[in-house]
């Protein structure tokens, strides 16, 4: 794992040997910085982009919902708000629970009204994609705060943080998914049924929640190792390209 602002400083220290003057190397050093975090940043956001998609695959809006990229020492790593990678649900039996603090019948089995969402797939891949929509138009705007960063990086041109591009992905995506969070959409609420649980019914067959398999623990360790493979190769190619220029 490569520390960006590790690299400048080697490179900034090579150069001393080449007879440059200190501006010279400033300006050298801060260019590199600069492409270095411009790079960066759009590696990390593309690689929250993939885990947002991999989400919508498996039609998750609690992983979608939860992505986030987090600092690790000299770079960053996509992950969830909980830490928790996997959102798998186990088959278990509801029906005793279900009637708790039931009514009793005339002939004395149990029995309680429950309210059921609806389960339409349009709704659900509704539901989906609006989630999907909303997590990719914040990564978006935070590539582009990210961006503007850079740019105005640039203009002051004062030895920036070659990791200012991610750090600022990150923060900008974070502000922008509390954002979201505060304005969803109720249209996206599922239709409510009613159905009658009674103690009459099998527990073994009816009113059993199937669960679901989401196990993004690979997924995202695979986003993650490619994510730090792109960006020691973005930082070592930026440096040995200059390092080029004045050998």
């Amino acid at each position: 794992m490569l520390d960006p602002n590790a690299e400048i400083a080697r490179l900034r220290q090579r150069l001393r040997f080449k007879n440059l003057s200190d501006k010279a190397i400033d300006d050298i050093c801060d260019e590199a910085a600069i492409e270095i975090s411009r790079t960066t940043s759009d590696l990390l956001a593309d690689a929250m982009s993939e885990a947002v998609a991999a989400g919508q695959e498996v039609k998750s809006t609690d992983f979608i919902e939860q992505i986030r990229a987090v600092r690790m020492g000299s770079s960053y790593q996509v992950t969830t708000d909980s830490g928790n990678t996997d959102f798998s649900e186990s088959p278990f039996p509801m029906l005793p629970s279900l009637l708790k603090n039931a009514k009793v019948a005339k002939d004395g089995s149990l029995y309680k009204v429950i309210p059921i969402k609806q389960k339409n797939s349009d709704t659900s891949n509704a539901r989906v994609g609006k989630t999907t929509e909303a997590a990719m138009q914040n990564i978006n705007t935070a590539r582009a705060a990210g961006k503007k960063e850079r740019d105005n990086t640039a203009r002051v041109h004062s030895s920036p943080n070659a990791m200012k591009g991610m750090d600022t992905v990150a923060a900008m995506q974070e502000i922008n998914k509390f954002r979201n969070n505060q304005t969803k959409e109720k249209s996206l609420e599922p239709t409510i049924n009613f159905r009658v649980a009674s103690s009459k019914q099998d527990p073994n067959t009816q009113w059993v929640n199937p669960g679901r398999k989401v196990d993004m623990t690979g997924t995202l360790n695979n986003i993650n190792n490619n994510l730090q493979d792109s960006i020691d190769r973005a930082i070592d190619e930026v440096i040995r390209r200059f390092e080029d220029l004045y050998w």
